[in-house]
């Protein structure tokens, strides 16, 4: 064989070593196409909590549309865009965790959090692409009704938080899939995990309702997935309280890094009788 058989491809020589990782996306974005069926099921669902959130605050304004509703129904619509370019299955590796899944993984010179992050990222880019288009439609048609008006200065900003809180969401599922360590069967740890965190983060109805403080929901890492984000988008947020927010969200995404190793760790620790 001629050494040109083996000469590596633009990406491979553009990412160098960091190349393993977009294969690891890349591998995992199409095991996922695979599964058409669930993945239509996972958008359908999310369509049926959008009108049905939105169903409750039109009849909770005594079925009227005005503008008060109009700017709740733009915050769930914009909300649910933004959530889909952050949201992974981190929490389901607990499964894997109980019946030994995750062995080869363990095995393997990159460390299982960080390689897992991109593994997850190609899983949910696929619920992702035939999410967004839908939702953007819909924007669309609120848009040509008259029903919203874009802003697309905070819409920028906004998107600068995707990293930050696709972090956020991704470590703090990782804590949660690490009950996997300690429990024989998590399902309902997962079921709770997923209606708290729709609540915390103001996917079920904006959070200054319940708690008004600025400061007091900067504190709630929760928040940096759904509300935080939507309030810049509609401009609610000075440029002083914007950078606090980005603050706190790097300061949220390390201290959740160090404290998912550490749970990681000590649920490593307690099954090495088994070779993990």
């Amino acid at each position: 064989m001629t050494p040109d058989m083996f000469q590596p491809t633009f990406l491979q020589k553009l990412l160098g070593q960091n190349y393993k990782w977009w294969y690891l996306v890349l591998c995992r974005f199409k095991s996922r196409t695979v599964s058409v069926f669930d993945n239509v099921f996972f958008v359908v669902g999310q369509l049926i909590i959008l009108a049905g959130t939105m169903l409750i605050w039109w009849l909770a304004n005594d079925k009227n549309i005005d503008a008060n509703l109009l700017q709740k129904w733009n915050y769930f619509i914009i909300g649910e865009l933004f959530f889909g370019l952050i949201f992974t299955f981190a929490e389901y590796y607990g499964f894997g965790f109980i019946r030994g899944k995750h062995v080869a993984d363990l095995l393997k010179p990159q460390g299982f959090i960080q390689m897992k992050f991109f593994d997850s990222i190609g899983e949910s880019s696929v619920q992702n692409l035939v999410k967004t288009p839908i939702f953007l439609i819909i924007l669309i048609i609120f848009a040509v009704l008259g029903l919203t008006n874009l802003n697309l200065y905070g819409a920028m900003i906004a998107i600068l938080i995707v990293p930050i809180a696709t972090a956020i969401l991704y470590l703090i599922g990782i804590i949660v899939a690490c009950s996997g360590f300690y429990l024989p069967e998590i399902s309902g740890i997962i079921v709770n995990y997923g209606f708290l965190t729709s609540l915390l983060m103001g996917r079920l109805f904006p959070i200054d309702l319940l708690i008004p403080s600025f400061w007091v929901n900067l504190t709630n890492p929760f928040g940096y997935l759904f509300y935080h984000p939507m309030q810049i988008y509609f401009g609610k947020y000075s440029s002083i309280e914007t950078i606090y927010v980005f603050i706190g969200g790097i300061t949220w995404s390390l201290a959740l890094y160090f404290l998912a190793k550490a749970v990681f760790r000590a649920g490593l620790k307690k099954n090495e009788s088994v070779g993990l």
